[in-house]
C-alpha cells in the first residue's frame, strides 16, 4: 500500500513519534515508509518534537557534511532529553548501516540503531525502545529493504508531490561513492509493484511522480527476462505516462554512459513523462573522469547533450560536478569551467571532494587542500550563478504552466515543470492559487535563483 493511513491522534496512541528525515528524497521515502508502519501500530504523530515521546532520526552519511549534519541532529535532541517529555531516541538509516558498532559506543543516549535493511521492524524497535531495552543495533551487512506496494506509506508534505524509488543499491564503481557499501547491490522493484503504487499514489491526490534511485538507467536489468527481453527504463516510463491523475513524471539520476535510444525517445515523446534529465557528469576533464572511474570522456559527454538537445523538445537539462577530486589540477578545473561555459546547463548542483574511507578514492595520490577545493567551489558557484541568472532572464514574458505547492488568497508557491522539488529555486506567484493546482502563469522577474509571476 502506497498512500497510508494518516497516523491518528485518536483513540489512545501508544505514543507520539517526531520524525526528522536527513538527506536526499531516497531517504525520504524510506522515512514516509517508516512512518506508515508506525501509523498501523498505532503511534501517533507529533509535528513538533516538545510533544514528542519519541524521535526517530532518518540519517546521511554520503559525505562529510552529511554526516557532520546527522551527528549534530542526534546530539540536538539528545540535550532535550534532558529537559523535556522525551523518553526515547531512535537513529535509522544510513549512518547506523555505515557505522552501527562505533556509533552504539559513542551515543549511549541511542536507545537504538536502524539499519538500511529493517525499517520495516521499526514499531516493535520502538516499542522495545520505549519498554526501556537501550542499546540495539538492528544493522545487518549489504542488506537494504527493498520497498513494494504492500509497504504501508505515510507521505510528507502537502500530499500532491511524491518520489517513486524504482530500486535500491548500486553496482557502479565509482571511486568517489560510500554507497554501495552503504546500500549494498543494485536491486530493482518489479513493473507491476511500481505500476501499483503509482496508481494508488495518483489515487489520493498525487499530481507530480519524481522517479529515484541511486542509478535510474540500470531499472530492470537484475528482473527476469520476459519475451521482448529485460525490462528497460523506457518501458517503465511508457507504462507510468498512461496514469489517470498523474500530471508530470519526473526521471532523476541518469548514468550518463547508459542513455539509450530507447529512453531518449520515450523522455522525447511522453505525455506525462517530462522531457526533463538529471545527468550527474561529475567532471570534464579526461583524467578526472578516468580517476573517478567513470567510463566516459569529456567529448563522450559533449556529444551526449548534443543528442538530448537536439531529440528532446523543450529539453530540462540538470547535472552535478565535483571540485577538489585527488589529482585536480588548476588544469583540469580551468577544464570544467570552460565546460560549464560551452554547455550552459539549465540546472547544476556542484560539491567539494569528500575523502572517504571506505572508497577506491582514499587511497589516491594528489589529495587537494580544503581551502583550494572551496576556493574552487566558490569559483564555480559564482560563474554558475551569472550563467543562471542569464538563463532565468531570458524566460521573463514568457507564459507557463506551474504546479502550485504552497497556496494562498493573494501569494502562492509554485514550480514549473522544468523545476524539480526542493532543489531547482521556485516560481514565487502573485494571485490567488490552491496547493496541488496546476495555473497558467506569467513571468515577470527574476529574484536570485527564483522568478516571480502573475496568475493569468
Amino acid at each position: 500500500m502506497t498512500a497510508a493511513p494518516s497516523i491518528s491522534k485518536a483513540n489512545a496512541p501508544k505514543a507520539t513519534v517526531h520524525f526528522r528525515s536527513l538527506g536526499c528524497p531516497k531517504n525520504r521515502v524510506d522515512s514516509e515508509v517508516m512512518l506508515g508502519s508506525l501509523a498501523l501500530a498505532g503511534y501517533a504523530l507529533a509535528e513538533r518534537i516538545d510533544d514528542a515521546d519519541v524521535v526517530v532520526i532518518n540519517t546521511c552519511s554520503f559525505i562529510e557534511s552529511a554526516r557532520q549534519e546527522s551527528i549534530d541532529a542526534i546530539l540536538e535532541v539528545a540535550e532535550r532529553r534532558e529537559s523535556g517529555r522525551l523518553r526515547s531516541l531512535v537513529v535509522a538509516g544510513c549512518l547506523p548501516q555505515r557505522y552501527g558498532g562505533e556509533l552504539a559506543k559513542e551515543l549511549p543516549e541511542v536507545d537504538a540503531f536502524v539499519g538500511t535493511g529493517d525499517f520495516p521492524r521499526i514499531a516493535e524497535i520502538l516499542d522495545g525502545a520505549l519498554a526501556g531495552r537501550r542499546g540495539g543495533v538492528y544493522v545487518e551487512s549489504g542488506r537494504t529493504h527493498l520497498q513494494d506496494e504492500h509497504d504501508p506509506r505515510l507521505l510528507v508534505g502537502p500530499g500532491h508531490s511524491a518520489y517513486l524509488k524504482i530500486a535500491e543499491g548500486c553496482d557502479r564503481v565509482c571511486a568517489f561513492c560510500a554507497i554501495p557499501g552503504i546500500r549494498g547491490r543494485f536491486q530493482s522493484r518489479s513493473l507491476e509493484s511500481l505500476l501499483a503504487e503509482a496508481r494508488r499514489l495518483a489515487a489520493a491526490g498525487v499530481r507530480e511522480l519524481n522517479l529515484v534511485a541511486q542509478d535510474s538507467t540500470s531499472w530492470g536489468k537484475d528482473l527476469a527476462a520476459e519475451a521482448g527481453g529485460r525490462p528497460r527504463l523506457d518501458q517503465l516510463l511508457r507504462a507510468l505516462d498512461p496514469i489517470d491523475g498523474l500530471a508530470w513524471i519526473r526521471l532523476l539520476y541518469v548514468y550518463p554512459s547508459a542513455v539509450t535510444d530507447e529512453l531518449v525517445a520515450a523522455l522525447a515523446s511522453g505525455r506525462r513523462v517530462l522531457p526533463y534529465v538529471d545527468v550527474p557528469l561529475q567532471h570534464a576533464s579526461d583524467a578526472m573522469l578516468r580517476a573517478m572511474r567513470r567510463g566516459t570522456t569529456a567529448d563522450r559527454q559533449r556529444r551526449l547533450v548534443e543528442r538530448l538537445r537536439s531529440s528532446i523538445p523543450g529539453l530540462t537539462l540538470r547535472t552535478t560536478f565535483i571540485v577538489g577530486f585527488p589529482g585536480e589540477t588548476d588544469a583540469d578545473f580551468e577544464a570544467l569551467c570552460d565546460f560549464v561555459r560551452e554547455v550552459r546547463f539549465d540546472r547544476v548542483g556542484v560539491f567539494r571532494y569528500s575523502d572517504e574511507r571506505d572508497t577506491t578514492a582514499f587511497a589516491l595520490p594528489g589529495k587537494v587542500s580544503k581551502r583550494v577545493a572551496r576556493e574552487r567551489h566558490r569559483a564555480l558557484l559564482a560563474l554558475l550563478r551569472d550563467l543562471q541568472a542569464e538563463h532565468l532572464a531570458a524566460l521573463v514574458g514568457r507564459e507557463v504552466e506551474v504546479l502550485v505547492d504552497a497556496g494562498g488568497a493573494d501569494r502562492a508557491v509554485a514550480r514549473m515543470a522544468s523545476q524539480a522539488p526542493d532543489i531547482d529555486g521556485n516560481v514565487l506567484l502573485r494571485g490567488g492559487a490552491a496547493t496541488g493546482e496546476l495555473r497558467r502563469v506569467r513571468l515577470t522577474g527574476v529574484r536570485g535563483a527564483d522568478l516571480d509571476a502573475v496568475t493569468i
